[in-house]
């Protein structure tokens, strides 16, 4: 099963990165990586077979893939691979699918497999887990949206998104996306579980929003200011 699981992430990169060279810009190569969690998963369940739990976590899987690829492929105007393609060097671009494909299907799959193969009865854990996986959906999709109809207004053209969940905190959808791994931790019973969220956590402590604060305070100086002064930055109202 795990050989299968390396080669499916192993292809899903080497795609990515042909993608790049090819097109010279990374969303297929977002696209690609992101899929691989559905990919990985269907192995899962092929190896343990369907039961209640990992037919929810499927969908569950499903659902948040749709909603991806919908905003990687419909939405990338409001996404930050546009600033991606723009600033990053073509040699940091290659970087992308091979980290992102073998994040994505090992650390990230780490509690859907975990989740799959438990066949004990439901418990309060997987019910929370369900939970926290809608609300994470909400606010990861909603943050999206908000930004995508703000933008889509005249007159905003330069001007800071501060309201709706952008007033709660500086990055909602990235804490939106954060909330559906704990979901997915919660659901896998298991400690290795929670190498997800807290992969997840670390990406963007210490990549994805370091570099969006810096491209926002270069595009927008003392506005950008005072709204980093004024809102939490991932963690609503604490953090």
């Amino acid at each position: 099963m795990w050989v299968f699981v390396a080669v499916v992430t192993e292809c899903m990169a080497l795609a990515g990165a042909i993608s790049i060279a090819v097109t010279k810009r990374t969303r297929i190569a977002f696209v690609l990586g992101f899929n691989t969690m559905v990919l990985v998963t269907g192995i899962f369940v092929w190896h343990y077979g369907l039961a209640i739990r990992s037919a929810i976590v499927l969908a569950m899987v499903v659902l948040y893939l749709t909603r991806m690829n919908w905003m990687l492929i419909v939405w990338a105007r409001q996404t930050a691979m546009k600033k991606l393609d723009e600033k990053l060097p073509a040699g940091s671009k290659f970087a992308i699918p091979l980290v992102l494909a073998n994040t994505v299907g090992f650390a990230y799959c780490l509690p859907v497999y975990f989740a799959v193969r438990n066949t004990h009865p439901f418990e309060l854990a997987d019910a929370i887990g369900i939970g926290i996986y809608l609300v994470g959906t909400v606010i990861h999709f909603g943050a999206d949206y908000q930004k995508r109809r703000f933008k889509s207004q005249p007159g905003t053209e330069g001007r800071i998104l501060d309201v709706g969940l952008w007033a709660m905190c500086r990055h909602p959808n990235y804490f939106g996306d954060f909330l559906i791994y704990i979901s997915f931790a919660l659901m896998s019973h298991s400690v290795w579980g929670w190498i997800a969220p807290l992969v997840n956590v670390l990406q963007y402590a210490f990549d994805a929003i370091p570099k969006n604060e810096r491209w926002a305070a270069q595009r927008y100086g003392q506005a950008w200011e005072a709204y980093r002064e004024r809102v939490k930055a991932f963690v609503p109202y604490i953090v």
